[in-house]
């Protein structure tokens, strides 16, 4: 069996897809991310509390939608496309959901609330569907090659750091600007639109640029042990007996629960510790560009490390990160940026890593069970997604309200930034330390990956053959 794979099948244009893939799926959803509970708490007056109990009405019902996401995507079999379907559609549901969240319109509170939730839903439900379709694709189109497979991780980590680079140079001066043309609130709101209306577009041409490697198959639900083949029942069955999903399910949750309450709480730290919203644009711009150049440099390295080890060094130096920043850097805002960066080439080298890692677990479970899951347990990436922002609503919440935050009317409020910075670092330590720890346990070797992956090719195309199914 091979330990060396050198030969790649793809060219630079399906790699670039995945690049603009990755724009198109993040440009929408930017405003939310950075303001979303900002606008909740400052323009619509509602309590931290409230804005948790708010969210995590939306967040139940994402939940569940996302713990079936993968069994959807799997068994679709879309004629419009089985993967690249949801990519073509994310970016006018996003549109409508960004509406309803930013609009705040004149009318009773209850109403408001209830046109947030709906937002929500409609920003949040596609997300699970568009990544599990995303993460599929990449083995899909790069098959058993493992190096082909980091090529297309590798764009889509350049693609996130170009959106994010994007975003951090254009979204606070367009905001101000329609802020000030348009009224106070509304810059959120329409800026929001023109960045879903951009994502469409490109949506579009990744949709059709992915066309011959996503197509239709009338036969595929003949193939024994094929992913339109498997069971719903074995899915999850046999996804809850391989450890190694679990290994990557846990350290992934609790960082997404860290990383959502930093993301909404990261405007409240610019203003009030930091001292200037300004910050953000600066910290974002920066990072993102941080975030590239690692995105460049760093494959050979986190090729040489492997996947294991490769998230393991990254998460460390989240350690390193957060720790100088809960140290050192309170309201020092060169430090902060210093460390800031620290973490941004933290994030590079497990981030070029990419969904790789779950798929040696997904290639592994294949392997030991002859039944194809792989979209699913690519799914469950997002599920850890969707579970650590519910529980973020109340971690968000808690932190704010431990500040002692009041609100005061037209964007501004009082709290203790002592206690902000203080909780909020501290708990994004804690989380990096124990998220070190779990990927330490992942037990799924690069030679291994590759046997896994080679032999459960042959063992498809051999199913495929044995009922007259042209091999792909």
């Amino acid at each position: 069996m091979s330990t060396e794979q050198r030969t790649s099948n793809l060219n630079k244009k399906i790699e670039w897809l995945f690049f603009f893939d990755v724009v198109s799926q993040q440009l929408g959803i930017q405003i939310t991310l950075q303001f979303m509970n900002m606008f909740m708490t400052n323009f619509l007056m509602l309590a931290p509390f409230a804005v948790a109990g708010i969210l995590s009405v939306g967040r139940i019902v994402d939940l569940v939608v996302s713990s079936f996401a993968g069994a959807i995507v799997q068994k679709g079999n879309l004629k419009s496309g089985p993967l690249r379907t949801h990519i073509l559609i994310n970016g006018p549901l996003l549109a409508i959901g960004n509406f309803f969240i930013f609009l705040n319109p004149n009318v009773g509170a209850t109403a408001k609330i209830v046109l947030f939730i709906i937002g929500y839903l409609f920003r949040n439900l596609p997300q699970s569907l568009v990544i599990t379709a995303s993460n599929a694709l990449v083995p899909k189109v790069a098959g058993s090659n493992m190096n082909d497979r980091l090529a297309l991780t590798v764009k889509k980590r350049q693609g996130s750091s170009t959106v994010s680079i994007f975003t951090s140079m254009a979204t606070i001066p367009l905001v101000t600007f329609f802020n000030n043309t348009a009224g106070n609130g509304r810059g959120y709101l329409i800026t929001a639109l023109i960045y879903c209306g951009v994502q469409t577009i490109v949506g579009f041409l990744v949709y059709k640029g992915l066309a011959p490697y996503d197509q239709y198959d009338p036969h595929a639900k003949k193939v024994e042990g094929s992913a339109a083949n498997v069971k719903v029942t074995h899915m999850y069955a046999d996804t809850f007996k391989n450890p190694q999903v679990w290994i990557l399910i846990v350290p992934a949750l609790f960082m997404q629960v860290a990383s959502s309450t930093l993301g909404s709480l990261n405007a409240y730290y610019n203003i009030y510790v930091l001292g200037n919203i300004s910050y953000m644009a600066i910290t974002t711009t920066v990072g993102a560009w941080v975030a590239l150049g690692a995105s460049i440099v760093i494959p050979p390295i986190s090729k040489k490390l492997g996947k294991k080890k490769s998230y393991v060094v990254g998460n460390f130096g989240q350690v390193i990160a957060h720790a100088g920043i809960l140290i050192f850097a309170k309201g020092v805002y060169p430090i902060f940026l210093g460390f800031q960066m620290v973490s941004r080439i933290s994030q590079g080298i497990s981030g070029v890593v990419g969904v790789n890692i779950w798929g040696d677990a997904a290639e592994y479970q294949l392997f030991k069970t002859g039944r194809d899951s792989r979209p699913f347990i690519m799914s469950l990436q997002s599920v850890a997604m969707k579970i650590g922002q519910f529980i973020s609503s109340f971690t968000y919440a808690i932190i704010l309200s431990y500040t002692g935050f009041e609100a005061v009317g037209g964007g501004n409020a009082n709290l203790d930034i002592n206690k902000l910075h203080n909780s909020l670092y501290g708990y994004m330590l804690a989380t990096y330390i124990l998220a070190t720890l779990l990927y330490m346990c992942f037990g799924v070797t690069e030679e291994k990956s590759r046997e896994y992956a080679e032999a459960n090719k042959k063992l498809l195309d051999e199913r495929a053959a044995a009922v007259g199914v042209a091999k792909e």
